[in-house]
């Protein structure tokens, strides 16, 4: 894929949205896109924050580790006019700081490679993944909810697209 990405395709995207918004599990906990502060961890070329902007999302926060992945974002940003919405930090989700604040939704979608259980520790342990938010993470089908680390979550929900799947969970 063009400079490694692995954006998630426009069909997964949809199925996304559709479960966040009007999902079983999303109704139970309450769940409301409107207003919320959204994290997306390895942001790619941001698109998932974005179409959360679209959705009336209060706010977005990008990270990813890739300068080239970022700037692309940032481009998107600037394309919706939506730029004030927007936080951007260039920095490996291994070596996060303290959350600067709270937020509602965490979209993780890191490379298939990554470590997804160290990756969610640590996002843990720096408070990025608060009590009440709500977690989605993409992953390889071929692997298993097991091997991503949620033994301290809640799974709300999987679904299997193809070769990716998605879970959806809550700290516990």
């Amino acid at each position: 894929h063009l400079l490694g990405l692995r954006p998630t395709t426009d069909k997964n995207r949809e199925s996304l949205f559709n479960l966040l918004t009007v999902g079983k599990f999303a109704k139970e906990i309450d769940f409301d896109l409107d207003g919320a502060n959204v994290l997306d961890v390895c942001c790619g070329t941001g698109a998932v924050a974005m179409e959360c902007l679209s959705r009336d999302a209060n706010s977005v926060f990008l990270i990813d580790d890739n300068s080239i992945h970022l700037n692309l974002a940032e481009k998107n940003a600037q394309l919706i006019k939506s730029e004030g919405q927007c936080e951007f930090l260039l920095c490996d989700v291994m070596n996060l700081k303290q959350a600067p604040k709270k937020f509602d939704l965490i979209f993780i979608d890191p490379p298939y490679l990554e470590d997804y259980k160290e990756m969610i520790k640590n996002l843990v342990e720096k408070n990025w993944i608060g009590r009440s938010a709500l977690v989605a993470i993409e992953f390889a089908s071929k692997n298993t909810v097991e091997e991503l680390g949620l033994e301290d979550f809640t799974i709300l929900d999987t679904r299997r697209y193809g070769r990716t799947s998605f879970v959806f969970a809550k700290l516990k």
